[in-house]
């Protein structure tokens, strides 16, 4: 059963996220912290309202009887102390401005103010007195600059302090999440570069940090397999190479010693084997050009009919000597190609040898080709061979690859034909596969884009 895939939740949307989220906790906080503190200050004011009418009150019966404001400080200061009355009440601590009408100050908490003039916005909320119609001063009671910070500061601090938590542990929770798959990565590149190409980072981390954990692993999984390729290669190449130079070495020493005479007979192995390391040059060349991307490829409109009629002639001696039937099977109308000549028929040449070789005598090998679907045509060489077991169909068209475990050379050729057929036919922008039954036989099979111009008809 399939791991259920865990929902992709963006980089960009993680930070996005974190950031409402502090934004959230900053403003959400200060506004709880304001509505609290104006709350208090509300009540502070009512009180402050409350004082200001009584002591209206108070100093519009003292100017009725005094006629002007001289000695009002006295008033002030003869009335008890308490909540409620005193301006300078010692739980709220109200301060008070009293003005004449002129707007001149001739009371206040602050003694230093005696004489001045009231300020524009002062004169806007105080209080006035109005005695008959006619205003003779004003009063102002605030709450003073101590008392305000009793209420703000302290709640602005507990505000300020957590947000500054909340916010720091966002940014340690979210720093995190960013960072782990960071610091993965980091130790498994120099891990990397050390050599270790078995190195694996998991992969659950969501979003863009789980699909560069999934392309890293494929990365060092490629490069792992790479790697392996290469030294099989390396060993591959050792291998096919150590049995004819053995034998051309053998061979020249033992005529340069006199042990055998320098005759064709003796000549003529040497010669099949210089012929055997240039072809297994030429093929490896070959690869090497296909699988960079290099093989230059002269295409051109081909009639894939003829290529197989072609092979059915050419390859025809070589069935007979094995006493194999070479079979040829083409539809009418069958359409055209472009594509590289020469190469196609190598691919098919590789095909056809790969099949009479492992074809018994009284067998067949059949050619055939038919229009597949997507607008493909399929090209099929079938054997009645010993086929292929099932455990080797993964492997057949690696290199030098013969199902042998000994590798020896009885079977001929130089273990590329496979190889490079596949490598010719993606470079066409076809598929190569293989089917096959043991004791039945097996079927190559390949596909090459229909041409569909009008000069292909």
């Amino acid at each position: 059963m399939q791991a259920r895939r865990k929902p992709y939740f963006r980089f960009f949307w993680q930070l996005t996220t974190a950031f409402g989220l502090v934004i959230l906790l900053a403003g959400g906080g200060m506004y709880l912290a304001s509505r609290a503190i104006l709350n208090n200050l509300d009540s502070s004011s009512s009180i402050a309202s409350v004082t200001t009418r009584l002591w209206a009150d108070r100093l519009t019966d003292y100017y009725t009887q005094q006629g002007g404001w001289r000695g009002v400080e006295s008033l002030i200061a003869s009335y008890p102390c308490g909540p409620g009355w005193g301006p300078w009440d010692q739980e709220w601590q109200i301060g008070y401005v009293l003005t004449a009408a002129d707007g001149t100050i001739v009371a206040a908490s602050d003694g230093r103010r005696l004489g001045q003039s009231q300020s524009y916005p002062e004169r806007a909320m105080a209080t006035p007195i109005v005695i008959q119609g006619r205003p003779v001063g004003s009063l102002l009671l605030s709450l003073s600059d101590q008392h305000r910070g009793r209420f703000a500061l302290p709640g602005y601090l507990m505000v300020g302090l957590a947000i500054t938590s909340l916010s720091l542990i966002v940014g340690l929770v979210v720093s995190r999440r960013v960072s782990k798959p960071l610091s993965d990565l980091t130790a498994a590149t120099r891990a990397v570069a050390a050599g270790d190409l078995d190195v694996r980072i998991r992969t659950e981390y969501p979003g863009e940090a789980g699909e560069l954990a999934a392309a890293f692993n494929q990365m060092t999984q490629d490069l792992a397999q790479a790697d392996k390729l290469r030294r099989n290669l390396t060993a591959d190449v050792a291998h096919e190479l150590r049995t004819p130079i053995s034998v051309v070495r053998g061979k020249l020493e033992g005529i340069l010693d006199g042990v055998y005479p320098a005759t064709s007979e003796h000549l003529e192995p040497v010669l099949e084997e210089i012929k055997l390391l240039t072809q297994l040059v030429e093929d490896l060349g070959l690869l090497a050009l296909a699988e960079a991307g290099q093989l230059v490829l002269e295409r051109q409109v081909t009639n894939l009919g003829d290529l197989l009629q072609d092979a059915q002639v050419n390859f025809g001696p070589q069935a007979d000597d094995r006493g194999v039937t070479l079979a040829l099977d083409l539809p009418s109308g069958l359409p055209k190609v472009m594509a590289d000549r020469r190469r196609i028929a190598q691919v098919i040449g590789n095909l056809v040898t790969n099949a009479l070789r492992h074809t018994p005598a009284g067998g067949c090998v059949t050619l055939s080709a038919s229009e597949a679907q997507e607008g493909m045509i399929e090209i099929a060489v079938a054997d009645t061979g010993a086929g292929i077991p099932p455990e080797d169909l993964p492997y057949i068209f690696e290199r030098f690859w013969r199902g042998e475990k000994s590798r020896s050379r009885t079977g001929g050729g130089t273990g590329l034909g496979l190889t490079i057929a596949r490598q010719l036919v993606q470079v066409h922008g076809g598929k190569i596969g293989v089917e096959s039954t043991l004791g039945q036989g097996s079927k190559f099979w390949f596909t090459l884009p229909i041409r569909l111009s009008e000069s292909a008809t």
